[in-house]
This record gives structure tokens, C-alpha cells and sequence, in this order.
């Protein structure tokens, strides 16, 4: 029998980071609900300006016939968490400087 049950914590591995192309990223490792010892790698782009979420991916099965899983609103979900928020803000900053500084150079 295969256990749907949502695991009691399906995130594996969660990063926080920014790229200039595309914003803040909110990456994890969420593991399958219906497959044991299998994770599904999730990602989301922040817009720094607005905080809202302008993409997300998944590597399932849901997610590739679909466009949308339970892992994407998972890490979703996670976004409201406060050291999460945190992550995202303290990314935000540093982006923002940087691009501070950049216009700076005129």
C-alpha cells in the first residue's frame, strides 16, 4: 500500500539565495509523499521589489503534467514562516546593496 499521508516534515534541504537574472530564490529538497526516500527538488523566484512569487518549478511528476504539486505550495506555505521571512529579507538587503553599489559606479 502506498501511504499518502503528508510526511510530518518533508522538507529535506532549504536555501535562500539571489541571482541577478531572475531574484531571490527559495530552493528546497521536498520529499514524495507517495515514494519513500524520494525528494523532489522545488524552486521559487521572489521579485526583491514586491515579494511576491513570479515563478516556481518542480522536478515531479505532478509538476510536469500539471504546472502545479503540493511540493510548490508547500514551500509557499513556508514563505510565511518567520526565520524564513527572515532568510528572504536578510537576501534582499544584500541584493539590493549590491545593486546599490553597481548604480553607484555611474
Amino acid at each position: 500500500m502506498i501511504s499518502t499521508q503528508i510526511p510530518k516534515n518533508p522538507i529535506k534541504r532549504l536555501d535562500v539565495f539571489y541571482n541577478f537574472g531572475e531574484g531571490i530564490i527559495v530552493s528546497a529538497d521536498i520529499e514524495s509523499k507517495s515514494r519513500p526516500n524520494l525528494t523532489h527538488y522545488t524552486r521559487l523566484v521572489i521579485d526583491p521589489l514586491t515579494l511576491k512569487t513570479v515563478k516556481a518549478s518542480c522536478d515531479c511528476e505532478g509538476y510536469t503534467f500539471r504546472r502545479h504539486c503540493w511540493h510548490i505550495e508547500t514551500l509557499k506555505q513556508l514563505l510565511n514562516d518567520a526565520k524564513v521571512k527572515e532568510e528572504v529579507e536578510k537576501t534582499r538587503n544584500e541584493l539590493m546593496k549590491i545593486e546599490e553599489d553597481i548604480a553607484s559606479w555611474g
